[in-house]
C-alpha cells in the first residue's frame, strides 16, 4: 500500500522516458550531445518523484533542496517531470531575453 494516491499527472505522458530538446541533438549526427540534459545528473534506479506526476519506484535524480515551512528536504525528480522542468526554465529564459531585447 502507497503512503499516498498517486496524482493524475499533468504531463502528456508520464511514461515517456526520454524526449531530447534541440539544444541535447548535435545536428551533425542527430545523436545526444555530450551535456545532454540526462547526462547532468545522478540517477538513482528506485524513488519517489516530488514533482508533478507523483510516481513512486522510478528512477530519479536529485534537483536540489527545497525550502518550506521552514522545513528542508530534498527534492527529487523523474525524467519526465525534470523534462518539463528544464522547457518551463528555458521558456522563462527566452521570454526575459526577448523582453531585453526590445
Amino acid at each position: 500500500m502507497q503512503p499516498y494516491p498517486l496524482r493524475p499527472s499533468p504531463l502528456p505522458d508520464p511514461d515517456v522516458v526520454f524526449r531530447p530538446s534541440r539544444r541535447d541533438i548535435d545536428p551533425s549526427t542527430g545523436e545526444p550531445t555530450a551535456h545532454a540534459l540526462w547526462d547532468r545528473h545522478e540517477w538513482q534506479p528506485y524513488g519517489e518523484c516530488w514533482l508533478w506526476c507523483g510516481r513512486q519506484n522510478v528512477e530519479v535524480t536529485w534537483i536540489g533542496p527545497v525550502r518550506s515551512s521552514g522545513m528542508h528536504a530534498s527534492l527529487y525528480a523523474c525524467r519526465a517531470c525534470l523534462y518539463e522542468l528544464d522547457q518551463r526554465v528555458l521558456d522563462a529564459n527566452i521570454r526575459a531575453d526577448a523582453r531585453t531585447a526590445h
